[in-house]
């Protein structure tokens, strides 16, 4: 027993070496591939040379702005024929912490460029020093040289790639290759001809199909479209692409060949025709993307004289795209969905439930003096409330182009405010607040009479006697409508609310017997006013907040607004739980109480500075006492920021952003801050934010640039919010972006916005 208990030392010492040597033989390595682009290069000219270092699995090397570890560098450069433009373009590494220090790691893959002056044939050689670290441990640091050849093209004049027939056309970058053709290559006045681009891919990377949201798709641009004797007929064929999903993101990148089709009319009696245009694309590889690019394109089409044919090619009308129809139908259920609801919210209002009774005993009457029979005039009371309010929404769409600048202005943020203000208080019982007594007495006098006519005006009297409740839910469902430029819109989603509204009542005044079901107005309905008072005054400290916010006059920062609506709640929790007034109390009251006095302890929660959820950071004043931005930021002055941009060698972010915008605040306060968002911008970015939806509190110069800028970089498009990375050095932009996919993916949507500008820059590797 004893010898089993004991270990011999001479095998514990073996083993321990073992053990060692194995860890000590068990080192990562990286592999470097070189890459220069363009090759071979003219004299004078400015090339790339690109490193793709590949790390043994399980190990990573680290970005510069490693502290702790040894990070990547490129040194002991041997330049012959050439000269470094700069400095080498280094990843800086993914955050992470793990027990209180960060670190920069990078990933398996990643790439570092460098900017080279090219003055004669030569080599680049370069020794890359970095440190690999596995879970457990790191390795000593250590290096690898590399080695690239550098080309000239002879006579001073850049070789071009060869051509092997005239249809054939390989882009610059040497990634893509067209094989131009077309059918039929004759045709007469009125006959159809189509151009086809045959594309291939070079291997290893991929252009993307027409449902890509990310990156940007392939496109024969209209706008660069040159015709001489023909037209455009529809828009360009261009494959949809194969959805696949990363990281939440989905992408639909093409094969490595496919084909790309445009139909044109002849319009030309004889002759020739031309076509001249460009066809735009972006080519990924697994590690990132690279700068948009195009490649220009002509094709002559010979006309034969005489009347089109019968039976030639046909005319292929272009519908708009599956997506495109479907974010179109999707908005459109919203609508009617959205207003669908808000019927239903507006008919147990306290200003609308009174009307019930009134309505079926002016029925009860009517259906005594005709035997019963009230279809018809049912009907066209439910006519009258549904006309009432569609006419509400033709009006409101007919003001479509004005909405904007119209809702973003103080004096109309002031208004609403003060009217939420009067319609809260009338709630909670200061006053009483009533339509205009002449209204009040026409509809009641007409009604008296009965008929249709007494009808229609008891549906007018339900709309006029109901507005103080109503106004509120009308004007939120009417602002997306009216926003989105088509009037019809606004009409059918108040036809669908008043529609809402009137079917109970019509249903209800077919059998005027069920009115005694109902509940009757009592402590309930007072309750209910109370509680939808203090949400009026609160919904109105909004509008002043837009207000005070556009005039720049910062007197309600966000902790001043969560302690107005953190006094409020905790008062009608009071209320509720029957403390003042005194007052017995249900069940129903206090998990009311309860509810109040938790969404006023998650307004405190935001006050004292925390990250709040998408809705309440949207409805929160877009600024706080406190508030530090981590980059830097200018307000309303593109030059200014943009010389920032140049003197801190840092890319220009436009945020195209509105005073009232709320998805504009959800993401300044909610995304830009973000932990994976924030670092990419304080190192690469300057922030030029715009607003867009008030002329009248921006110098006229400054406006004029505003829109020129929108022009230039998203063609006039008004959508806010829209984001664009800009070269400050040129003003060219770079990509842009706008909001997908609902709150829940802006930030990764973001995060890859910026991860493209910065491959397409050569600032970083995608995803640091």
């Amino acid at each position: 027993m004893g010898r089993q208990r004991c270990l011999n030392p001479m095998l514990v010492l073996l083993v321990g070496v073992l053990a060692f040597a194995n860890a000590a033989l068990a080192q990562g390595a990286v592999e470097i591939q070189t890459r220069l682009t363009p090759q071979p290069a003219q004299p004078g000219a400015e090339v790339t040379l690109e490193l793709t270092v590949t790390v043994t699995p399980g190990y990573h090397a680290y970005g510069t702005k490693e502290e702790t570890n040894v990070p990547v560098r490129v040194d002991d450069w041997k330049l012959e024929g050439c000269e470094r433009s700069g400095e080498a373009s280094i990843p800086s590494g993914n955050l992470k912490s793990a027990f209180g220090v960060d670190s920069y790691p990078l990933p398996t893959t990643f790439r570092i460029s460098q900017k080279l002056k090219v003055s004669a044939s030569g080599t680049v050689e370069g020794v890359l020093h970095y440190q690999l670290c596995d879970e457990n441990s790191c390795d000593m640091p250590t290096q690898q040289s590399f080695a690239a050849k550098v080309e000239v093209a002879s006579g001073g004049t850049q070789q071009q790639q060869p051509v092997p027939t005239k249809n054939k056309i390989v882009s610059k970058d040497g990634r893509v290759t067209l094989v131009l053709t077309g059918a039929p290559q004759s045709a007469r006045k009125g006959e159809t001809v189509e151009v086809a681009l045959d594309v291939t891919v070079e291997a290893g990377f991929h252009a993307y199909g027409t449902k890509e949201e990310t990156n940007i798709p392939v496109a024969i641009k209209p706008e660069k479209l040159k015709l001489t004797g023909l037209r455009r007929e529809g828009d360009a064929k261009v494959p949809p692409g194969e959805e696949k999903e990363a990281f939440g993101i989905k992408t639909y990148p093409l094969p490595q060949q496919f084909r790309v089709t445009q139909v044109f009319v002849i319009e030309a009696d004889s002759g020739a025709a031309r076509v001249e245009g460009e066809f735009a694309y972006q080519v990924c590889d697994e590690n990132g993307c690279e700068m948009p690019q195009s490649v220009a394109f002509a094709q002559d089409f010979a006309i034969e004289k005489g009347a089109a044919r019968t039976g030639g090619t046909a005319i292929s009308a272009t519908s708009p795209s599956a997506a495109s129809t479907d974010e179109e139908d999707n908005s459109l259920w919203a609508l009617i969905l959205a207003c669908i609801g808000g019927g239903l919210f507006a008919l147990v209002m306290p200003c609308t439930y009174p009307m019930i009774p009134i309505t079926f005993s002016f029925f009860t009457k009517q259906a005594d003096t005709r035997g019963g029979k009230v279809l018809s005039l049912a009907l066209a009371y439910g006519f009258g409330i549904v006309a009432m309010f569609t006419v509400i929404g033709a009006l409101a769409g007919q003001l479509g182009q004005h909405i904007v600048p119209f809702a973003a202005h103080w004096i109309t943020n002031t208004v609403i405010g003060t009217a939420f203000v009067v319609f809260g208080l009338s709630l909670l019982g200061v006053f009483v607040l009533q339509p205009p007594r002449f209204l009040m007495n026409a509809a009641g006098k007409t009604r008296k009479a009965g008929g249709i006519l007494g009808v229609l005006m008891m549906g007018a009297t339900l709309v006029i006697s109901s507005f103080t409740c109503t106004a509120p839910v009308v004007a939120l469902l009417l602002v997306p409508a009216v926003q989105s430029g088509e009037t019809w819109r606004a009409t059918l989603g108040m036809a669908v609310f008043g529609l809402t509204m009137a079917l109970p009542f019509v249903l209800l005044a077919l059998l005027p017997g069920r009115v005694k079901q109902l509940p009757r107005s009592g402590e309930w309905m007072n309750t209910l006013k109370v509680s939808l008072g203090v949400v009026e005054l609160a919904a109105a400290l909004k509008f002043f907040s837009n207000a005070e916010y556009v005039e720049e006059l910062h007197i309600l920062p966000r902790e001043t607004f969560f302690g107005i609506w953190i006094a409020l709640f905790v008062a009608l929790a009071g209320f509720l739980w029957g403390i003042v007034p005194r007052a017995a109390v249900g069940n129903g009251r206090r998990v009311g109480g309860l509810a109040s006095l938790v969404f006023a302890g998650y307004c405190l929660y935001g006050a004292l500075g925390y990250k709040l959820d998408f809705v309440m950071t949207a409805l929160a004043p877009a600024y706080g006492a406190r508030d530090v931005s981590r980059h830097e930021l200018v307000v309303d002055d593109y030059e200014r920021a943009r010389a920032l941009a140049l003197q801190q060698d840092k890319l220009l972010l436009v945020n195209l952003t509105g005073f009232t915008c709320t998805n504009c605040r959800m993401v300044e306060r909610g995304i830009l801050p973000a932990d994976a968002i924030a670092p990419i911008l304080e190192r690469h970015f300057v922030e030029a934010r715009l607003h867009m939806d008030n002329e009248s509190v921006i110098p006229a110069d400054k406006w004029k640039t505003h829109t020129q800028l929108r022009q230039d970089l998203v063609q006039g498009r008004v959508t806010t919010p829209t984001y664009c990375s800009v070269d400050p050095k040129t003003g060219a932009l770079v990509v842009e972006h706008v909001l997908k996919g609902g709150p829940g993916a802006w930030e990764a949507g973001y995060l890859d916005f910026l991860q493209r500008t910065l491959a397409s820059t050569g600032r970083a590797a995608p995803g640091k």
